[in-house]
């Protein structure tokens, strides 16, 4: 029988120190961490080659941010994965694409109250009609030029330009 909640309570989180080393213990999604323990975050912004960014509109099941359109597609690693392992999951759970991580660019590293957050950026040559939305996680999706994702990221509260710029930087101006 499969799970379709939007957020999967109970799942197994590595947990990892203030310097994101592991620590060999693990979390229960739902508990909460102890002060100084971090679980694992990833989050890849998906461009096309025309160099315009993915949105999708978070499931109104979620638990934060229902319904909101994102640029964002990710979430927590699970116990035993690696950063890498846990976007490649993600991304094939989430909206049914295969990426390799060849393909994978390694964007910027952020910390929070009690979690570690990566980020990617990847470019696909892949039409929205071949992409499956998980629909317990995922709404809707639909392309966007960057200075559109900017104004709603803004709209929304949300001042992280800089990621998008970065992640574009990597992608389109590094040979890749």
């Amino acid at each position: 029988m499969s799970d379709n909640r939007a957020d999967k309570l109970g799942e197994l989180w590595d947990v990892y120190d203030g310097k994101d080393k592991l620590t060999g213990r693990t979390h229960r999604r739902g508990d909460k961490l102890n002060v100084g323990d971090y679980h694992l975050v990833v989050n890849a912004l998906i461009f096309n080659i025309q160099g315009n960014i993915l949105l999708q509109q978070r499931s109104f099941q979620k638990i934060t941010y229902p319904g909101m359109w994102t640029s964002a597609t990710g979430g927590s690693a699970l116990m035993g994965e690696t950063s890498q392992l846990a976007i490649i999951r993600e991304l094939r759970e989430e909206l049914n694409l295969t990426v390799t991580r060849n393909q994978l660019q390694f964007v910027k590293k952020c910390r929070y109250v009690d979690w570690i957050e990566d980020w990617y950026a990847v470019c696909i040559d892949e039409p929205l009609v071949n992409m499956t939305r998980q629909v317990s996680e995922v709404a809707a999706i639909r392309w966007a030029t960057l200075s559109e994702v900017v104004q709603m990221k803004r709209d929304n509260g949300f001042n992280d330009d800089h990621i998008f710029m970065q992640a574009k930087s990597k992608l389109f101006d590094s040979g890749n």
